[in-house]
């Protein structure tokens, strides 16, 4: 009797947790950091940065863009690739609209030769403040 007791115990306090995170889910949002705070410990972790675009450059041989931004703090580089480029053409935006303009980017940290990028996650990822 006590395992019976146990076990359902054990199934209510499982089910509570699964609707939580089915609730809240929608609304973790990813880390805001500012460029300076990216190193090794962010490497690979998804976060958001506030920024100023200084210039978009685009590939020779493709339609992937490359946001040279600045913060206050530090400067980078957000990468746009080419399917996520066409995406926004879909819907009437271009990376190069954002040239001189802040931007709120989500993306994922990476590092390409030996200096970190920002990988923009979606089509939806970035807005001009």
């Amino acid at each position: 009797m006590e395992d019976q007791k146990i076990f359902k115990m054990a199934l209510i306090v499982s089910l509570i947790g699964i609707l939580g995170m089915i609730t809240f889910a929608g609304q973790i949002s990813p880390y805001k950091i500012k460029i300076n705070e990216i190193n090794q410990g962010t490497m690979d972790k998804e976060v958001t940065v506030e920024c100023y675009v200084e210039d978009v450059q685009k590939a020779l041989k493709s339609d992937t863009y490359f946001l040279k931004v600045n913060d206050g703090t530090g400067k980078t580089t957000v990468v746009i690739f080419e399917g996520i480029t066409h995406e926004m053409q879909k819907i009437g935006f271009t990376p190069t609209s954002t040239n001189k303009f802040r931007i709120r980017a989500t993306c994922t940290v990476t590092s390409y030769k030996g200096s970190y990028e920002l990988v923009l996650k979606d089509q939806n990822s970035l807005k001009i403040l």
